[in-house]
């Protein structure tokens, strides 16, 4: 068991970063690799390898196999790779899979390089609520992920067009309504896994430390801000005075401090996840 864990903690970088690089030739236009296929195949075995990677983990454990900073890490670059696979399915085109897959491939190899390679079973097992809170957590982090990078590409393709540069990214990304569109959807679907994870989360902190539960606390307070955060770029649409251009760069900013967020777990001290 600890051999395959071990092979696949080292395997799945390797093979995220196979799928970025297929997946960027598409900005290479006509002169491009035609390698459709095969960006397919790689990405649809990548997320089934990850997928037996949890498998092995929780078989390992005894329990849901997401317990711990890395593995939420590792966690979430799945749900966004597969998230992506279904956008990239729907479009019928690589779109924006470079740079969410090389984000993916960053988020991977730190879960490989920092997380352990023998699993550590919790005691007591995980409940049915702690499933919930992760598993909803796991996917609204995804969710916002892709809700930031599609924001930041819009800002990046914005200029493109304000400045008259029509070069490879203006060919390959998909235009700026579809980029909004993408970055509010995502931000929507963040938004409700959030809302179900938060406070799910809450309730659990308050039934371990009943009386004694902090809001006050880095993570809740992170938690909270980012739920309000991606609430209004979820909803500036009917805003007014929120367009697009202030939307993607609040779902920027709201990418910047989720990517930021492990910090707060790794301070030292009690935190808010060590009650549940």
């Amino acid at each position: 068991m600890r051999g395959a864990l071990q092979s696949l903690t080292v395997l799945l970088p390797t093979l995220y970063m196979l799928c970025a690089v297929l997946h960027g030739m598409a900005f290479g236009g006509v002169r491009a690799p035609q390698v459709s296929g095969l960006r397919r195949f790689v990405v649809r075995a990548t997320i089934a390898v990850h997928l037996v990677f949890f498998w092995l983990r929780g078989a390992a454990v005894g329990h849901f196999p997401v317990a711990d900073l890395w593995t939420t890490v590792s966690a979430i670059a799945l749900a966004t790779a597969f998230l992506y696979a279904g956008l990239a399915r729907h479009l019928k085109h690589p779109g924006t899979g470079g740079v969410v897959l090389g984000l993916v491939l960053l988020l991977q190899i730190l879960a490989s390089s920092f997380g352990k390679i023998e699993p550590v079973a919790r005691v007591g097992g995980m409940g049915a609520f702690q499933v919930l809170h992760v598993s909803t957590s796991v996917l609204a982090a995804a969710a916002v992920l892709l809700s930031g990078i599609h924001g930041s590409l819009y800002l990046v393709l914005f200029r493109e067009l304000r400045e008259r540069r029509f070069g490879a990214l203006f060919d390959h990304l998909p235009d700026l309504d579809w980029l909004a569109t993408m970055t509010r959807r995502s931000a929507l679907a963040g938004f409700v896994g959030l809302t179900i994870g938060l406070n799910v989360g809450l309730w659990m902190a308050h039934r371990a430390q009943p009386g004694q539960f902090d809001y006050r606390g880095s993570e809740v307070m992170l938690s909270l801000i980012l739920w309000i955060h991606f609430g209004v770029v979820a909803f500036s649409g009917v805003i007014r005075g929120f367009g697009a251009r202030r939307t993607s760069i609040a779902a920027t900013v709201g990418l910047i401090a989720l990517l930021l967020s492990p910090i707060l777990i790794l301070f030292p001290g009690r935190s808010f996840h060590s009650g549940l």
